[in-house]
């Protein structure tokens, strides 16, 4: 029988995470700063899964999902796993009756981005939600508020640079293959095309892109595998109201890190760097000025090595406080009011950035211009 809880966590579902590697161990403390209890882990690794466990107290470990996903303690699943496991275990988790948030973007491709939207619309009232957090960037909100009242006017262009150091590790894995889901467009470009729908309201109708993978090799990564994920990206999108994205992706800066979106229109222009808001409102003057400093705290993330940037675990946080009040004062765990993610991104936005994506891959193969397909094939059952 389980330990009562106090009355603040008493309300909140108890956590069941799915997978072993840096995103999970990111994860469970930024949960629990937040106040939600962590009940077990899951990994296809039985030595991984005791390590992770042993090391974030986790009380449960398991390599076999089904003990994990019907364990009644487990009220709400995040899955953090490689894109190939994360179709399966959504829809398993949903057709048992748990929440769930995944790790972005949704699967390897859209047939499983499908099925998951597909467990979603066949389960209603429970929590599904994609893990793109950088909706929830206090500067990207404001920046957001400012877009619809018509600070820019008219949008013309979304631009978006990020420079960073290597998103390998020093053992091969599936980062290491772009087939697998690795690689600066899965990982990185994912969260910015959501953040382009989510900041212009538009949505992509034809893209553009290259892939490049410079280093096949690597001081740890050697011999006969090589990688074959990308290490830099450059894409562009053409959106449904006129407005024209540029995303460049650099992993080639070891120490360093720049992130810089800017959002042009007729009357002005809005431009985040890193967690700063500045902007010029050409009805006004051609003076850039600061509109908002980012001073937020980020919650301490210890034992962790190569921390993520601060603003990336600052979103994280907000996003879980977001999802945490959802969960406040329900009848039950597997109840939430969606009123307060209202701005998180659901599966349809998964749905969307996987078939992005995907038409990203062909036009790096294909050399042209690709039509996003974004017509859904709903099925009855998606299981």
């Amino acid at each position: 029988m389980a330990l009562r809880r106090d009355s603040a966590q008493s309300s909140l579902p108890s956590i069941g995470i799915i997978g072993t590697g840096y995103a999970s161990r990111i994860i469970v403390p930024l949960l629990r700063s937040v106040g939600f209890n962590i009940a077990a882990a899951w990994g296809n690794n039985a030595v991984k899964v005791k390590n992770m466990a042993e090391s974030l107290n986790i009380p449960v470990y398991t390599t076999k999902i089904d003990e994990l996903l019907l364990r009644n303690e487990v009220d709400l699943v995040c899955v953090f796993c490689p894109p190939h496991l994360r179709a399966d275990v959504t829809v398993k988790a949903l057709l048992i009756g748990k929440n769930v948030i995944c790790e972005g973007p949704a699967g390897l491709d859209k047939m499983d981005a499908q099925r998951m939207v597909d467990a979603s619309q066949y389960y209603p009232k429970l929590l599904s939600l994609m893990a793109h957090q950088l909706r929830y960037l206090p500067a990207f909100v404001k920046m957001r508020e400012l877009i619809s009242e018509g600070f820019c006017g008219d949008l013309t262009i979304y631009d978006c640079r990020v420079e960073m150091e290597s998103l390998l590790g020093t053992k091969y894995n599936w980062l290491c293959d772009l087939v697998m889901g690795g690689g600066g467009l899965n990982l990185i470009g994912s969260h910015f095309i959501d953040l382009c729908q989510f900041l212009t309201g538009q949505k992509a109708t034809e893209v553009h892109g290259v892939l490049k993978t410079f280093n096949k090799h690597t001081e740890h990564i050697q011999g006969f595998r090589h990688i074959t994920s990308d290490d830099f990206t450059c894409f562009q999108m053409k959106m449904d109201n006129g407005c024209f994205a540029n995303v460049s992706l650099n992993t080639h800066m070891p120490g360093k890190f720049k992130q810089e979106v800017m959002v042009v229109g007729t009357k002005g222009r809005l431009v985040v760097r890193n967690g700063d808001l500045y902007g010029v409102s050409l009805e006004q003057s051609n003076e850039e000025k600061l509109l908002y400093k980012e001073r937020g705290r980020v919650p301490p993330l210890l034992n962790i090595k190569n921390l993520p940037p601060d603003i990336y675990v600052l979103a994280f946080e907000k996003w879980l406080q977001a999802v945490k009040k959802s969960f406040l004062n329900q009848e039950d765990h597997r109840s939430s009011n969606l009123d307060f993610v209202s701005s998180a991104a659901k599966f349809d936005d998964g749905f969307y950035v996987r078939a992005v994506l995907d038409a990203i891959v062909q036009s790096n193969k294909t050399h042209e211009w690709v039509k996003v397909e974004l017509e859904q094939q709903s099925e009855k059952q998606p299981f």
